[in-house]
């Protein structure tokens, strides 16, 4: 691992303290899954964007008619 500083204003640090208290954790430990958790979901949606923008390049899309089906079937009005 490489060390790396970072600024923290005083209410996040509070709340990081907060949490590593009651998981009974260090505040690195915190910081640590705090920033694995962030990655991982705008990995995901990058993931999840790309590959919609290439089904939209591709034509892979539902028309009007099928959405509003689709939200008839869940009892909502798409109009």
């Amino acid at each position: 691992m490489k060390p790396a500083t970072i600024e923290i204003d005083n209410e996040t640090l509070y709340r990081i303290d907060n949490i590593a208290r009651n998981m009974n954790r260090s505040r690195l430990w915190v910081i640590h899954q705090a920033v694995d958790c962030f990655l991982s979901y705008e990995e995901w949606f990058v993931k999840e964007v790309k590959e919609g923008m290439a089904e939209i390049a591709r034509g892979e899309i539902a028309s009007r008619d099928e959405v509003a089906e689709t939200f008839r079937k869940w009892g909502v009005n798409a109009g």
